[in-house]
């Protein structure tokens, strides 16, 4: 293999810590515990720890509903990662056996405030998200569960490549139309520019009087998009 060679292929069961990372630095990098304020190496392992644990809850969300996961590879490192969903290949197991694991990871959350809290806010996109489908009316194909690109990567077209792969394995399946949810924190933009149509929209006040609009997005499996 070339020096800086970057190929896709298949999610492995070694990859979750990464893929748990890679949602950590996304969303979870500045999650602080709130209790002390102070920055002794306890405080910061419990800060990271809240952080990781949200990260791990969020993939075990997504890997609840996952059917295909594909990751992007380069020099031994993974640098983006997309999980799909053909609702009607998602067996009971596979949702109990996450579910599972979510709920181990967050009964120790529980014990003190950012876990609360966070805990708190993963269960108010996770409402919002869910109003945004029932507001459409659409009995969709397929989802997007999850896009994510490494800030070192983005703008060098590893994104739309990853992308792609999963509209061609939805092709592949004979799957039409699909959905994906998305929120202010994340590049929404890059949908709009594949050509995608946005469905839904909602307003959300998280703590701290902070603002989050979620979105979906709706998008057709052609060749303008892929």
């Amino acid at each position: 293999m070339q020096a800086d060679e970057v190929y896709i292929r298949r999610l492995r069961r070694a990859d979750y810590p990464a893929l748990v990372e890679l949602i950590r630095q996304t969303w979870y990098a500045d999650q602080t515990d709130g209790d002390t304020g102070g920055h002794e190496p306890a405080d910061r392992a419990r800060r990271h720890s809240v952080a990781w644990r949200l990260a791990a809850i969020d993939a075990h969300d997504c890997l609840a509903r996952t059917t295909y996961a594909a990751v992007v590879e380069r020099n031994g490192r993974i640098i983006g990662v997309i999980l799909g969903s053909v609702p009607a290949k998602v067996t009971r197991m596979q949702i109990l056996r996450h579910r599972w694991q979510q709920a181990s990871l967050a009964l120790p959350m529980l014990a003190n405030r950012a876990g609360r809290n966070g805990l708190r806010e993963q269960l108010a996109i996770l409402h919002a998200d869910r109003a945004l489908i029932q507001t459409t009316g659409n009995d969709y194909q397929a989802e997007i569960v999850l896009f994510l690109v490494s800030p070192e990567a983005k703008g060098q077209g590893v994104g739309g490549r990853l992308f792609a792969h999963m509209l061609d394995r939805f092709h592949a399946l004979g799957i039409r139309q699909y959905f994906l949810f998305t929120d202010t924190t994340c590049d929404y933009g890059f949908y709009e520019h594949k050509g995608l149509q946005r469905a839904g929209v909602r307003n959300l006040a998280l703590a701290h009087g902070e603002q989050l609009q979620c979105f979906l997005y709706q998008g057709r499996v052609n060749d303008k998009e892929r």
